[in-house]
């Protein structure tokens, strides 16, 4: 038996709707998840730069380095003059970058937790997904 011409099948709208849904999330994380790449990869490279206490970078600066290549990483939304503006870079500060050093003094911890708002585009809306992206090392000696 046919169905009358124009009839909607419901299944081909549900997967429709599914694929769209999909590929606009998409649109909106994958972004994100790239950045976060960014990041993890700054994480190393000041997890390289982890040696013992006596020798090398101290941990201010193992700290401000990371925050300096975070900074141009991205983009976060700020409020200037009562509007939300996209503004270049994460907005990390070098106290945001925390440095953690094993009980054996062997091994090391860089870590940083931020937030990513997006504009969800139809809807004027803003949503913030949160990251927590941590690099492990064997301090150097």
């Amino acid at each position: 038996m046919r169905r009358p011409r124009g009839a909607v099948n419901l299944v081909n709208l549900t997967l429709t709707v599914a694929v769209l849904s999909g590929g606009y999330l998409a649109w909106l994380c994958v972004p994100l998840w790239l950045d976060d790449l960014d990041v993890r990869e700054a994480l190393a490279a000041g997890a390289g730069q982890l040696t013992s206490e006596n020798l090398g970078m101290d941990p201010a600066a193992i700290q401000k380095t990371v925050a300096l290549r975070l900074a141009h990483v991205g983009y976060h939304w700020e409020e200037q003059e009562g509007k939300q503006v996209q503004v270049p870079g994460l907005g990390l500060e070098p106290d945001d970058v925390k440095l953690e050093r094993g009980a054996d003094g062997k091994s090391g911890r860089l870590s940083v937790d931020y937030g990513r708002t997006v504009k969800l585009q139809p809807l004027e809306r803003y949503w913030t997904l949160n990251f927590h992206t941590s690099r492990e090392a064997t301090v150097r000696p």
